[in-house]
């Protein structure tokens, strides 16, 4: 096992134990979704650092989207602003730009992959990627970003890209299921 598929175990079984931990305590299902984009750029930097003589443009590009991620959350600038100026700040734009700028900068790694992809079954879910991707956001669709990243998840097993990068598909995969999985069984 590599350190990155270990890294990538681990986040995602931090996930479940606390998700068990709290549906133990309180009898509901609940994924610590606000942590989502954490854990993605927390991963994503790990995985840079340990790959730095390999590709370091696949590499800047996830810690930028995961940068972008983070400062795109209500919970990160919680920490910056009182509650006061928080209901101001919330009222812009700045996190719907930051948010903007994370979809763009995936659509972009998710365009590369299949610039780079051979063979024609990871090409065509590349391409269904492309289409479910871009829709899920237009439309605001979990279900849609759900076929998006499982689809290049998917294309990834079979024609490994930008490796070890494309494990981060996997964890994007993973971390949009909870935040679904959250929703649907606490509502």
């Amino acid at each position: 096992m590599t350190s990155e598929v270990r890294t990538l175990f681990l986040g995602i079984l931090t996930l479940v134990v606390y998700a068990a931990s709290i549906f133990i305590t309180q009898g509901s299902l609940i994924f610590p979704f606000p942590l989502n984009e954490f854990i993605f750029l927390a991963i994503s930097t790990q995985f840079f650092f340990v790959n730095w003589k390999g590709n370091k443009w696949a590499g800047l590009l996830s810690v930028i989207a995961g940068v972008c991620g983070v400062l795109s959350t209500q919970f990160f600038w919680a920490f910056i602003y009182e509650q006061e100026q928080m209901m101001e700040f919330m009222n812009g734009l700045t996190t719907d730009y930051f948010l903007l700028a994370f979809y763009a900068l995936i659509l972009i790694a998710g365009v590369a992959t299949m610039i780079k992809q051979k063979r024609g079954v990871a090409l065509l879910l590349s391409g269904l990627f492309f289409i479910a991707f871009v829709s899920g956001v237009l439309l605001n669709h979990p279900l849609l970003l759900l076929l998006a990243y499982g689809s290049m998840v998917a294309s990834t097993q079979i024609t490994k890209v930008f490796s070890p990068y494309h494990l981060l598909w996997v964890l994007l995969f993973v971390l949009k299921l909870t935040e679904w999985l959250t929703f649907i069984l606490n509502s």
